[in-house]
């Protein structure tokens, strides 16, 4: 089964790619242009949803199996992915927003992030893409929660710090250049790619990011992000994707809803070096001590921060 999912996830993905490309979005085939729950995304979280009661995320995410995958790398021409090898034993996730176990087919990255936290991307964003289990991939798309997608925003880091790409420097050599092969195989600890906190998630119902952009995807984006060197990013990104980012715009919410987690904390925050956004960070962990007033005055003035200087400061969530 594992053997079939990947093949056609690989076949799928080079049959695609020659008739569209991420130049050009608007002439997206399949549902890209017309669905109505289309992904990415921009998450606004103080506009999303608790579930106290567990109707929709019915207790943790369950992870099993992600400390020693065995995988194969490559650029297919749009995305560079490392997919389970087939006959090996695959990850498998469950709970949460899940109402069934889902098979880990390969993870990916995109760069600049698909997703966006009040109107910001972060430089990469990682994709673990699972198949609900027992179903290849023809038949994952033909079901509305046939696939279902973990999705971890990074952020770069100083000089010297630990960066999760450390798993995957074996086959980046393998990843500069578009391929029809897969690089030898080689065995990772995908947990080092995880967000700090992998129960602190948003969750809600939308597409793949690629055409044919089938909305079959139950999305689960992590609110803690993690953290990649400088060097390891810039070895990443010099892989070869038509010269490009490989990130898709962010589409309309609609009428969907977007849940978040229990572990999603009242305030989260992105490090900044400024000190205006430390004060911002600092005065929104403290809201319920101050007026609504207040807490909007500070808002705007890291809004203006943020449109002045370009920079990525502090994200305020205050739900």
């Amino acid at each position: 089964m594992v053997s079939t999912v990947i093949v056609l996830l690989s076949l799928t993905g080079l049959s695609v790619a020659r008739d569209w490309s991420h130049h050009d979005e608007d002439a997206w085939p399949g549902q890209c242009g017309v669905g109505k729950e289309q992904s990415p995304i921009n998450i606004v979280p103080h506009e999303s949803l608790p579930d106290p009661h567990e109707a929709h995320i019915r207790g943790p995410l369950v992870y099993r199996g992600y400390g020693d995958v065995e995988v194969r790398a490559r650029n297919t021409g749009y995305k560079v992915r490392w997919a389970v090898e087939p006959g090996t034993p695959a990850p498998v996730l469950s709970g949460g927003p899940l109402r069934d176990n889902y098979t880990f087919a390969e993870v990916h990255f995109h760069w600049l992030s698909e997703h966006a936290i009040n109107g910001l991307k972060y430089p990469m964003e990682i994709h673990f893409v699972h198949l609900k289990t027992g179903l290849n991939f023809d038949q994952a798309l033909q079901q509305r929660d046939g696939v279902a997608v973990v999705g971890v925003l990074v952020q770069v880091g100083p000089i010297g710090e630990t960066s999760v790409l450390e798993e995957l420097l074996p086959a980046m050599d393998y990843i500069v250049n578009p391929s029809n092969e897969d690089s030898p195989t080689f065995n990772v600890d995908l947990t080092k790619l995880f967000s700090p906190n992998p129960q602190a998630f948003y969750t809600y119902h939308g597409s793949l990011t690629t055409p044919l952009c089938p909305e079959v995807v139950t999305w689960m984006v992590m609110d803690q992000p993690t953290t990649v060197t400088h060097d390891h990013y810039k070895n990443l990104t010099r892989a070869d994707l038509e010269g490009i980012n490989n990130d898709r715009r962010v589409q309309p919410l609609g009428t969907r809803m977007v849940y978040r987690s229990k572990e999603v904390a009242s305030c989260s925050h992105m490090a900044s070096p400024s000190l205006l956004g430390l004060a911002a960070a600092i005065i929104a962990c403290f809201r319920s001590k101050m007026s609504t007033t207040l807490l909007g005055a500070m808002c705007s003035i890291v809004k203006t921060k943020r449109r002045l200087l370009g920079n990525v400061v502090n994200k305020v969530t205050c739900h």
